[in-house]
């Protein structure tokens, strides 16, 4: 007696354009409503930035202060003002500071978005997409802490104020990674894309979401 499935052979696998379609629109949805300026939610990102980097970065090294303020700037709402703490006068303020132009939409809010409008949707399960969302806001806000931590250095070894006196390697390194990291949008998409991978996808899932395979009999 011969078996049925003997007789059964399994072509290629292909792509799944109806699983790709229904999750690029879906994406597309869920960015541009996040995206959506009617909705706040940039302005309400932009206090939740300023709180985590006055609390992250308040002070960084023996005596560099950083003080971070809503700016009314359109293209950059956040104020960024690096001193000597050492030389705070009796009334609070310092002789000599360095103001930087910071945007939280640039920097965070953007690639926040995207990861957010990946993860919400792709084909997974509701408790693995609610896990995966956190992971991954998690690690990438521990990126975006990282560009600004890079930024924050780079402003203080600031011959200006020379509060961090950086090796020449060292200098050389900070000024690549924050013309790399800091100053190209593109990085922060591509570490998204690679946090989504790791957080949404097991094994060979993301190939099963990608393609399908169909038997054909002989």
């Amino acid at each position: 007696m011969v078996n049925a499935k003997s007789n059964e052979k399994t072509v290629p696998s292909r792509l799944n354009a109806k699983a790709v379609i229904k999750f690029f629109c879906l994406f597309v949805l869920i960015y541009g409503l996040l995206m959506a300026p009617w909705l706040g939610l940039r302005a309400a990102y932009s206090k939740f930035f300023i709180a985590g980097a006055a609390f992250l970065f308040e002070s960084l090294g023996p005596s560099g202060g950083i003080r971070f303020r809503q700016s009314t700037d359109s293209k950059h709402d956040i104020d960024i003002i690096v001193y000597n703490r050492d030389q705070i006068g009796p009334d609070g303020k310092v002789p000599l500071a360095l103001r930087a132009n910071y945007s939280s939409h640039y920097a965070g809010y953007i690639h926040t978005v995207f990861i957010t409008a990946l993860i919400l949707a792709t084909p997974i399960s509701f408790r693995r997409r609610v896990w995966a969302l956190v992971l991954a806001l998690i690690l990438m806000h521990v990126f975006i802490a990282f560009k600004l931590l890079i930024m924050l250095i780079s402003l203080l070894s600031n011959s200006r104020l020379s509060l961090f006196v950086l090796s020449p390697f060292w200098k050389d390194v900070v000024v690549t990674t924050n013309q790399v990291v800091v100053r190209h949008l593109t990085t922060g998409f591509i570490i998204a894309f690679f946090i989504w991978i790791l957080v949404s996808f097991r094994g060979e899932s993301l190939l099963k979401f990608l393609t399908q395979s169909h038997p054909t009999k002989t």
